[in-house]
């Protein structure tokens, strides 16, 4: 049986070096309308994203988290993931909500033969403040927005190898009772 899904799923593995090519800016666009196709709690769409392209923002952002947000530094591209938290309605389910549109964002990258690392914000420290402050004062995003995640997208700058049938936990699934 023929699973495309799987063999995308199977090939995605985080990046976190990347090669100097220039990504188109209708790949971006096009990755960017998968994202928009996410589902979210009640259909409220509180996900929204800043698509950052400068290499000097993108150091300035990478820096807005003390521990492991250098590795955006290089990549071509950073989407700032990020959810209306303002809005009641979407508040409680704004993490599981931005995380699947950034599932989404990932699996497109993937799908385009480029590579892709989930950075997460929630809950880390910048240099002063949160990271999700210091990131939001850095774009202009205004009050009513929680950072959830950074997703940096390049040329893979390294090879991984796809997961096989046998790296799969096949015990971790339980049908009917555990």
């Amino acid at each position: 049986m023929e699973n495309k899904l799987y063999e995308l799923t199977r090939r995605r593995r985080s990046v976190r070096r990347y090669g100097s090519r220039r990504i188109d800016d209708e790949v971006i666009n096009e990755i960017m309308k998968v994202a928009l196709t996410a589902p979210t709690s009640f259909g409220h769409k509180p996900v929204e994203y800043v698509v950052v392209r400068d290499q000097r923002m993108i150091r300035k952002i990478g820096a807005c988290k003390l521990m492991g947000g250098s590795q955006i530094n290089g990549s071509d591209t950073v989407i700032v993931v990020m959810v209306k938290t303002a809005d009641k309605r979407a508040a409680e389910f704004w993490v599981e909500d931005g995380a699947i549109a950034s599932s989404y964002i990932l699996l497109a990258v993937e799908q385009y033969g480029l590579g892709a690392c989930w950075v997460n914000i929630r809950n880390r420290m910048g240099q002063r403040r949160s990271s999700d402050e210091e990131i939001r004062a850095l774009l202009g995003v205004p009050d009513g927005y929680t950072v959830l995640n950074l997703v940096a997208i390049g040329e893979k700058g390294e090879d991984k190898a796809a997961y096989t049938d046998k790296d799969l936990h096949t015990e971790n699934v339980h049908y009917g009772m555990f």
